[in-house]
């Protein structure tokens, strides 16, 4: 009886310390071995596609990371760090694809992966007897702490980062309900960081506020009264701060930004169009203070072109025949030649600067006519 007794304890003392031994196995930590040999200050890009969620796409920037997809927006530091820190998660076990039932691992459907840059990781299960998650990469199943996973099925405003404006974007400019804001408003606006960030309810409404930063854009939010709920449309984003920012007013502030251009209405045709007038377009220049004289339609843009080849009535009365002059040698005047600017001429010299409108067969006016005696002598 006392043998059957010692043989009954023998073995329940073999069990326990297989069972310690396979929980060791398990849970014990393989020296130097992580998830991963990516650095984190080395990564560009991160993606998180999950079965029914719009995927989520971050890439570093020259300031941080930012979100691409599905919003342009500045993403949350602290959200992304905690993600990272899956690069050097310890493996508990490790064991190849090839060699597993990935339909009992929870790794046989594409339900929840993870690029980072060019490695992608597939997350399936966890494991029964140590609580550990699933993870396959290049081939191999490995088992990791579940801690990460939060991280991995957060909703897309956690990836949000928390600061009410972009970061390096320094205000400018601000109005709250169309009267501006006093330089220390900016200030605490620049710092003004909020709790947490959700998704903007369809019914929220309240005060309009404009902020104008430095490289020109305004950001349009909308503020609940007691400026703890800070609604930014366009993102479709609600920043929920813990205490009301102090946004002091001073009406006689100015906007350094020049007011815009106005756009014109949807319904603008051809019909709104402002009538051009030639006369105003192709008037002649004017000097200042000078009186403004109309060209006639009968001269210049507006001359009636005539038929070269038409036959000229009879009775029509014609003009004395123009006068050709020469020299009294018979030689052609000198052409006056436009005066160069080099010379002094300040600004566009007249049409007779230039000899516009002057004969070139008449006399020299500088020319001497000969005396009776010169010609007698020569």
């Amino acid at each position: 009886m006392k043998g059957r007794w010692l043989v009954n304890f023998i073995l329940t003392l073999a069990v326990i310390a297989l069972g310690i031994r396979v929980h060791d196995e398990l849970t014990r930590t393989e020296s130097g071995s992580r998830l991963t040999d990516l650095i984190a200050s080395n990564l560009q890009l991160i993606e998180i596609a999950r079965d029914g969620d719009p995927l989520i796409r971050l890439g570093r920037s020259g300031y941080g990371w930012r979100m691409e997809e599905p919003l342009q927006i500045d993403a949350e530091p602290a959200q992304v760090e905690r993600l990272l820190g899956l690069l050097s998660a310890p493996v508990y076990r490790s064991f190849p694809e090839d060699a597993a039932a990935l339909g009992e691992l929870g790794l046989d459907t594409t339900r929840l992966r993870l690029r980072l840059d060019t490695l992608e990781l597939a997350f399936g299960g966890i494991d029964p007897l140590g609580q550990h998650r699933y993870v396959s990469a290049d081939g191999i199943v490995s088992l990791i702490n579940d801690q990460f996973y939060p991280a991995l099925i957060a909703p897309v405003t956690a990836y949000v980062s928390r600061r009410l404006l972009p970061h390096g974007s320094a205000p400018v400019f601000g109005r709250i309900a169309g009267i501006p804001l006093a330089a220390k408003a900016l200030s605490n606006l620049e710092s003004l960081t909020a709790e947490r960030v959700e998704p903007l309810p369809a019914s929220f409404n309240g005060i309009p506020v404009e902020v104008k930063v430095e490289n020109g854009d305004a950001l349009n939010f909308l503020v609940s009264p007691d400026l703890k709920l800070w609604g930014r449309p366009d993102q479709h984003l609600l920043y929920l701060m813990r205490s009301a920012p102090d946004l002091p007013e001073n009406p006689t502030a100015v906007d350094p930004a020049p007011a815009s251009p106005e756009a014109l209405p949807d319904d603008f045709g051809p019909e709104d169009e402002v009538p051009i007038d030639p006369e105003e377009i192709f008037a002649p220049i004017q000097e200042e203070g000078d009186p403004v004289v109309p060209m006639p339609k009968s001269e210049g843009l507006y001359a009636p072109t005539a038929d070269p080849d038409a036959i000229v009535p009879g009775d029509i009365q014609l003009g004395a025949p123009p006068e050709v002059r020469l020299t009294p040698h018979g030689e052609a005047p000198p052409v006056v030649r436009p005066r160069s600017r080099s010379r002094g001429l300040s600004s566009p010299g007249s049409a007779a600067d230039y000899g516009v409108g002057q004969d070139p067969f008449a006399p020299d006016p500088q020319f001497e006519e000969p005396s009776a005696s010169d010609l007698r002598g020569q």
